[in-house]
């Protein structure tokens, strides 16, 4: 039976992950999505517009965490595009709509100088969000983003801007804004009867490009998915896998670190052992993983097959202590496929071993 995945599930797990990677962006990109789609509502967009405004919203900042950067974009006078920029690219590289990729390039693009009507409303909700401090009422900071908004108008289209004017005075919306409960609901409804389904080939694509944000943070796990993602079909053709099953198992080998942007890059390229509080930091990862791929019951094959590389047989591995009785071989196999490709890469603190020729006797 052939599966298909709904694209916004796969687009919301790596949103998830993203904001994991500094207090500093929680919520950051659902802001922006939610304010976008508000804007979006007003413009008249049609359905397909709106599933690509939300979306790209929802990961408009991916190339941040591909070069590691610092979050000074997140500051409302930066005005640097380099980030949004290997966003495209990475987008490009791995298969995307060129619209879609488009409109992550072009975010950071203020009035008139983007020719991209849904990256003008993200570049004005962005703008806007950003301004929010979470030590502070809400609506005791609406008086600051007006005048912020309103002293740089000409930064933003004349559409946006209007709409902003009349959203802005409405307490309901504001509320909104900062309530991730309201946000995740209303996204949610919103796709819930939607069909944008797609195949194994194209998840496996999605996957891809998440597996280059989750592995480039370190120079030693730089091609760490990809190696997995190479080994774990492999093995499952000699159990006699079908190709449907052996493509499941390459999108969760290019997932199963999607957790991994919790860990600081200070403790992935440390060099030595970590240390008792740094290895319960490293542990977690694979938690995460599991709650990032939990958008949907359509993946959760492929969250366990991804987020159970760490536990095993004897129920001593982490996170969950699952042991044989649970495990199934495509958890089992994922497993293996990652022990043996760690092995082979250097790490700060070792060296990956080599191929050695066995003596016959």
């Amino acid at each position: 039976m052939k599966e298909n995945y709904n694209f916004y599930n796969i687009i919301k797990s790596l949103s998830y992950a993203m904001d994991l990677v500094s207090k500093t962006l929680v919520g950051h990109h659902k802001r922006t999505a939610y304010v976008s789609y508000r804007f979006g509502l007003k413009l008249g967009l049609d359905t397909k517009e709106m599933k690509k405004l939300i979306t790209a919203s929802l990961i408009h900042d991916l190339g941040i965490f591909y070069l590691d950067q610092q979050y000074q974009d997140l500051k409302f006078d930066n005005e640097s595009n380099y980030h949004a920029e290997v966003g495209y690219k990475l987008l490009e590289q791995n298969s995307f709509d060129p619209e879609f990729a488009d409109i992550i390039k072009y975010h950071h693009h203020g009035y008139p100088n983007n020719p991209n009507q849904l990256s003008s409303i993200i570049h004005f909700a962005d703008r806007m969000v950003v301004l929010i401090l979470d030590d502070k009422s809400i609506l005791n900071q609406v008086d600051h983003i007006k005048k912020v908004i309103e002293n740089n108008k000409e930064r933003f289209c004349p559409e946006c801007f209007k709409i902003f004017s009349e959203l802005i005075e409405n307490e309901a919306f504001c509320l909104d804004i900062v309530s991730e409960e309201v946000i995740s609901k209303t996204l949610d409804n919103f796709f819930e009867d939607i069909d944008w389904e797609i195949d194994l080939d194209e998840l496996i694509n999605v996957s891809k490009l998440i597996s280059h944000i989750t592995d480039f943070r370190s120079p030693f796990t730089a091609a760490h998915s990809q190696g997995i993602a190479a080994v774990a079909p492999v093995l499952a053709e000699k159990y006699n896998y079908s190709r449907s099953e052996c493509k499941e198992i390459k999108a969760a080998a290019y997932l199963h670190d999607i957790g991994k942007l919790i860990v600081p890059t200070e403790i992935l390229n440390k060099k030595g052992k970590p240390t008792k509080e740094e290895w319960n930091i490293l542990k977690s990862h694979t938690y995460y993983t599991y709650q990032a791929l939990s958008t949907s019951p359509k993946l959760n094959k492929i969250r366990n097959i991804a987020a159970y590389h760490h536990e095993k047989l004897d129920g001593t591995g982490y996170p969950f202590q699952i042991d044989e009785k649970k495990l199934s071989l495509s958890e089992r196999i994922m497993a293996v496929a990652d022990i043996f490709t760690a092995i082979t890469e250097d790490r700060p603190y070792r060296k990956g071993m080599k191929k050695i020729k066995l003596k016959r006797f």
